[in-house]
């Protein structure tokens, strides 16, 4: 098993099956399927096409990519996938977090926090802390004619790409898994631990340059027990004996096509039980690259599902490990079925990373500028210097009270959780003489700012 690192040069034009509108938007981590693709692609430039080359090499490459090679999803530090089972607040004024799969003991209430509705996590990938900052640039393009090749008129086209760098500058690293067949050809394999210059994603013209650093995991074998519950990382693809997509709802037959792939591997476990499943449904497909022709497009259960299962007896923590190498499910050499598996309750790690140093708020010597600066930074600044002036008149009669009612507005609803936790220290900590010299100072940054923005 290998552990993967790549680092982004170049912004990653993830994009996702488009939807028929604009601006086609990106994914905001690398799927196995387009680790998988750009290690193809750099094996074909380096020795030619595989119908092409000696039988040898020919083998060698339906070993690393037509052969049991599964190839991880990548993510990137600070970002993780939020399964289905976890219940959060809505409005993300508390960090409650509940798992529905592993549930508080001796807790009979139903789960809640004071702020608002819990509702279950959506399977997609989120950053945490000032990770979260800044992820997509977005460029829009001129059409070209393909027979007089100039810019044809009217037509335009926009693109989104997740961008290279963090909140801090530096280059955005990516980390995921790669595991080897059993049987690998010797130099198959030392192809594929070796570092290399790749192309991820779409445009690979002009984006999606990165290098690629694998190394040996840590075979750190995870908990095991009589539960455990399987958090899918990526879309599975399931079926029943019959090739047929498998339908979750029923427990019986999944549990008879779980307990048959999962048994060989577990050390003799046997799955007794589905208890509960976490499901969201989707279709995936893909595009093959050497015939130019799409895959045929398959009925999946969606990256953050969880199936919680429960075994007659703890499996073997080697075999977990091997599962979660493994994967379940078809076409796991194209990054389908990667998961986690877990004996205790989701959390979420907050990354207490500070803002991008080129904002300046977060390195001003006055708490007043620094506050101002934050504020400004989010894009409302004119907004909250308006509505905060209210705000300190309150709190500063005898009966005022600090509250957060002004992060509860609709237009703060896209407020970064590290940006609503830092307007939420100030309200609740900043002597009012701070808010007030806030205020003053907010002003004049956005009167400066509006004079140094071009007019149209």
């Amino acid at each position: 098993m290998l552990d993967v690192q790549v680092t982004a040069h170049q912004p990653l034009a993830l994009g996702v099956r488009p939807s028929g509108t604009a601006p086609v938007q990106t994914r905001l981590h690398v799927p196995g399927s387009v680790l998988r693709g750009a290690l193809a692609a750099a094996w074909i430039a380096e020795h030619g096409l595989p119908g092409k080359v000696p039988e040898a090499q020919r083998r060698e490459f339906i070993a690393l990519f037509e052969g049991e090679v599964s190839y991880g999803p990548l993510f990137a530090t600070g970002s993780h996938v939020v399964p289905l089972s976890v219940l959060r607040c809505k409005y993300r004024h508390c960090p409650t977090v509940v798992d529905e799969a592993f549930p508080h003991a001796g807790s009979g209430d139903e789960p809640s926090c004071g702020c608002g509705p819990l509702v279950p996590g959506r399977g997609e990938v989120e950053f945490t802390g000032a990770a979260g900052r800044g992820l997509v640039t977005q460029s829009t393009h001129l059409q070209i004619d393909d027979a007089r090749q100039i810019a044809e008129k009217s037509l335009l086209f926009t693109r989104r790409a997740l961008t290279h760098r963090e909140a801090d500058g530096t280059e955005r690293t990516f980390h995921g898994r790669v595991t080897p067949a059993a049987v690998l050809p010797p130099r198959a394999a030392a192809w594929l631990a070796a570092p290399r210059r790749l192309r991820l994603g779409g445009r690979r013209g002009t984006s999606g340059a990165v290098t690629y650093r694998p190394g040996p995991a840590e075979t750190v074998p995870p908990p095991t027990g009589d539960r455990i519950a399987l958090r899918l990382t990526a879309p599975a693809i399931l079926t029943d004996p019959a090739g047929l997509p498998l339908d979750l709802a029923d427990r019986q037959t999944l549990r008879a096509t779980l307990d048959a792939e999962l048994a060989p591997l577990l050390g003799g476990a046997r799955v007794s039980a589905v208890e509960r499943v976490w499901t969201r449904g989707e279709r995936v497909g893909g595009w093959h690259a050497a015939s130019r022709l799409p895959k045929p497009v398959e009925l999946a259960a969606g990256a953050g599902s969880v199936l919680l299962l429960a075994f007659d007896r703890p499996p073997a923590p080697d075999g977990l490990l091997t599962l979660t190498g493994r994967g379940i499910g078809l076409r796991r050499n194209e990054g389908f079925g990667a998961l986690e598996t877990a004996t205790t309750a989701w959390t979420q790690t907050i990354d207490p990373a500070p803002e991008p140093a080129d904002t300046g708020w977060d390195e001003a010597k006055d708490p007043a500028e620094s506050y101002a600066r934050m504020l400004l930074s989010t894009g409302h600044g004119a907004w909250f210097a308006d509505n905060l002036r209210t705000y300190v008149e309150d709190i500063t009669t005898a009966s005022g009270n600090r509250n957060t009612t002004l992060l509860q507005r609709p237009r703060l609803r896209r407020l970064t959780p590290y940006e609503r936790d830092a307007v939420t220290a100030m309200l609740l900590t900043a002597p009012v003489d701070v808010l007030d010299r806030t205020l003053g100072t907010l002003t004049a940054l956005h009167r400066l700012t509006e004079k140094e923005t071009p007019s149209p």
